[in-house]
């Protein structure tokens, strides 16, 4: 049977003889991707995505968010912004990645996953070349591409975290939180066998002894029987000046950049971007990841 990266570079080929005006495929992804999970619903995951992402443009970095979480439409809500196209209008035809792109708060844009993304593992040959003209848009567009994953377990987010650079785990001081992250982190042990570090930002805390104490709990657990070594990468307590700028549906790093919420994003932003980027990926290697077609 063809090896599928094969199969999809004669696809590209082919659509390039008949449209000369496509690009040739590149050999590796310039965008930093980065994946955002967390094991349950309900600890900030889009909050932070969003937060992350408008800390990145404060520093003029060019980011695109993607909605991973099918069908509910997170980082939409939480912005206040209403898209004009998903994910599924890529797909199907309706228009290109770029016009698909919302512009959000101090230009950061993002992809609305609509009820489209659901159906990344059965797609066409067709859907599957815009999918991958998509990605060859937002490498030129954006220098960091954010994937909002969905909360909890599923083959979809071990499939968009097997396709980022970088995984970061969000969590909270919760027992069922830490129980939960850490299931996700067996997870992708499990699904990623070679997984090395992963992140971890514990959100909600008290004081940074809770969160230490958080990330020393899982950091062990994590080592001794899954190998894998986390790194704290940050820890964003409690504060009211978050929970009214989510009511308000506006990031709290800009609606109210001196609270404390704000300068810990700002911290972790900068840590994040001091650290050594993950893995490089073939751009038609990175699509056949994200749909779940590991051979590549």
């Amino acid at each position: 049977m063809m090896d599928q990266a094969k199969r999809l570079r004669e696809l590209i080929h082919q659509k390039a003889v008949h449209d000369p005006s496509q690009p040739e495929p590149k050999t590796t992804m310039n965008a930093r991707v980065i994946a955002i999970a967390s094991g349950k619903g309900g600890v900030g995951k889009s909050n932070f995505s969003i937060n992350l992402a408008i800390q990145m443009r404060k520093l003029n970095k060019r980011v695109v968010i993607i909605d991973a979480d099918f069908g509910l439409a997170n980082v939409e809500i939480l912005l206040g912004v209403a898209p004009k196209y998903t994910v599924a209008d890529v797909l199907n035809g309706t228009t290109d990645m770029e016009s698909a792109l919302t512009v959000g708060p101090l230009g950061c844009m993002f992809l609305s996953g609509g009820s489209g993304m659901a159906a990344l593992t059965d797609l066409t040959d067709n859907q599957i070349l815009r999918l991958t003209d998509g990605f060859f848009m937002l490498d030129d567009l954006a220098d960091f591409i954010i994937i909002d994953t969905r909360a909890g377990l599923s083959n979809a987010v071990t499939n968009f975290i097997r396709a980022a650079a970088d995984t970061i785990v969000v969590t909270t001081p919760d027992p069922t939180a830490i129980a939960d992250a850490y299931a996700l982190i067996k997870s992708i042990k499990t699904t990623m066998p070679d997984t090395g570090v992963l992140k971890l930002v514990v959100n909600c805390s008290v004081n940074d002894a809770e969160a230490n104490d958080v990330y020393e709990k899982l950091n062990g657990v994590s080592a001794r029987f899954l190998g894998i070594k986390l790194v704290l990468l940050g820890c964003i307590p409690f504060d009211s000046y978050l929970v009214r700028a989510v009511r308000m549906q506006k990031p709290v790093s800009l609606q109210y950049p001196f609270s404390e919420s704000a300068n810990r994003y700002t911290e972790i932003c900068a840590k994040l971007l001091q650290m050594e980027t993950g893995k490089k990926n073939n751009i038609q290697n990175f699509v056949l990841k994200l749909i779940g077609r590991f051979s590549a």
